[in-house]
């Protein structure tokens, strides 16, 4: 269940501060690290740790490399877009294989239900707005339902964004299962802000479409 729930966090996380940049209007060229902590709290007790780390560039063509940290796995993921196609890749103990993130960001299905400017934010010498955004989980419920299960998902957050930059993220997911209810936070940190990379993206897009 925690493997589940940190996957659906970190993917809602970055649709979140996706959603927000489909609001820009400054195209730019850029790359940037980020960090990612997760928090989870239940009726059990509360644990936090280094979910690991990523590198997003933005241009004529973008690309991504993140790297995720389980208890006794890791997992890799490389995603490029070229010529207006996506690939993407996912790779663990060893092995590598294709995914399609349309097909993923479907079976979430989150509803954004709210979505306004709320203040501003600074973040390693960029101003930028904050956001918040509000939503469920919809499809997901249906299914649990459909299979006499209790289960809904809500989530909320900030994020902070100077021109089409993402700064920061902050989420909030509350997860109710059966009458019993987790939490799941994540801290998503831009760590450095860099000039597009021209080498990176080749060597990601190759990972990308080999697998």
């Amino acid at each position: 269940m925690r493997r589940l729930i940190v996957l659906l966090g970190v993917a809602v996380a970055l649709l979140f501060g996706l959603l927000v940049l489909m609001y820009s209007h400054q195209p730019r060229e850029y790359e940037v690290n980020y960090t990612i902590a997760v928090s989870f709290y239940s009726a059990e007790g509360s644990q936090s740790w280094d979910l690991g780390w990523m590198v997003v560039g933005v241009g004529r063509e973008n690309y991504t490399m993140g790297v995720f940290k389980y208890p006794g796995a890791e997992l890799l993921v490389f995603e490029a877009t070229e010529g207006g196609r996506n690939y993407t890749a996912v790779c663990a103990m060893g092995r590598c294989f294709r995914d399609t993130p349309q097909r993923d960001l479907d079976v979430l299905n989150f509803k954004v239900t709210d979505i306004k400017a709320t203040g501003k934010c600074r973040h390693m010498g960029y101003e930028g707005e904050v956001y918040r955004v509000e939503g469920v989980f919809d499809l997901l419920a249906e299914v649990a339902r459909a299979r006499g299960v209790e289960f809904n998902v809500t989530g909320a957050g900030e994020v902070c964004i100077a021109g089409d930059l993402l700064l920061w993220a902050r989420e909030r997911y509350v997860f109710n299962v059966g009458g019993r209810q987790a939490v799941f936070v994540v801290v998503i940190n831009a760590s450095k802000i860099g000039p597009y990379n021209e080498e990176r993206y080749r060597e990601i897009l190759q990972k990308a479409k080999a697998s």
